[in-house]
């Protein structure tokens, strides 16, 4: 016979049966599900809005790295030290999007003269000097649009890919113009004019637009683009008013002064 009196065996009866019902498992198991649906819902979230401003990131790097480097080397148009590499600025035919530049830099390395009046003829340290012909890698380059990218080539070498989703490249040309001499050398010189007499350039606006990868409709911050684009001289340069999308995009422009032209 057990010891232990009765009304304490029901005691422990009862604590022994104290554990928790299916209706409550279920109720648990419910709540616990809505929590984490909005936790799973929040995190999703920000991975959405971290992949957006990474492509805003990638699209702003993107224009300004191409803008840099189409800038600092027009700068250097028509640089002709020797005054004999016939170097300059070519606009493209009919193309807003296309220009070939060209420089006499490097070369004096090997042209026979002390360039840097060191005693020492053709030595290394020259070949930061020109040599009177633009024949050398990057004294000739040519920038065209093709195919939403942005290509550089470098001589009769093969276009390189500078950029990527590119809208637009428009160049725009200033400089002297016979037939309105009242401007200076500041007038706006049209298309035909500045390729006919590109000696007559002295300055060049670049316009580029570039765009983002593209953004759902589940996305609750999608953006949807139906601007329409210009230049500094309120060109259209882009239309998305009649074709719109969802792409963000970046505008740049910049203005800038061909040192070296009219030097010659």
């Amino acid at each position: 016979m057990s010891s232990i009196p009765v009304s304490m065996q029901n005691s422990l009866l009862v604590m022994k049966n104290n554990a928790f019902t299916l209706i409550e498992m279920m109720v648990a198991m419910a709540i616990f599900s809505i929590v984490m649906a909005g936790v799973l819902a929040a995190f999703h979230g920000q991975l959405r809005l971290r992949s957006q401003q990474h492509s805003i990131s990638c699209m702003q790097q993107n224009a300004r790295t191409a803008l840099y480097f189409m800038t600092r080397e027009l700068m250097m148009a028509g640089y002709d030290p020797k005054g004999s590499a016939g170097t300059g600025i070519k606009p493209a035919a009919n193309r807003h999007d296309a220009v070939v530049v060209s420089m006499d830099v490097t070369g004096g390395e090997a042209d026979g003269v002390d360039n840097d009046g060191d005693g020492n003829q053709d030595n290394h340290q020259e070949e930061v000097f020109g040599d009177g012909a633009a024949d050398d890698s990057n004294e000739v380059i040519t920038y065209a649009l093709k195919n939403g990218q942005l290509t550089r080539a470098s001589g009769n070498g093969s276009p390189q890919v500078l950029a990527d989703n590119i809208d637009t490249l428009d160049f725009e040309y200033f400089g002297l113009n016979p037939l309105d001499p009242n401007c200076g050398n500041s007038c706006h010189l049209d298309l035909a004019q500045a390729a006919a007499d590109p000696d007559a350039i002295r300055f060049v606006q670049v316009s580029i637009i570039s765009r983002s990868n593209s953004e759902t409709t589940a996305n609750n911050l999608h953006a949807y683009d139906d601007s329409i684009y210009r230049n500094q001289l309120g060109k259209i340069i882009l239309d998305k008013e009649t074709k719109p999308d969802r792409m963000r995009r970046l505008v740049l422009s910049t203005e800038i002064n061909l040192r070296n032209q009219g030097l010659k």
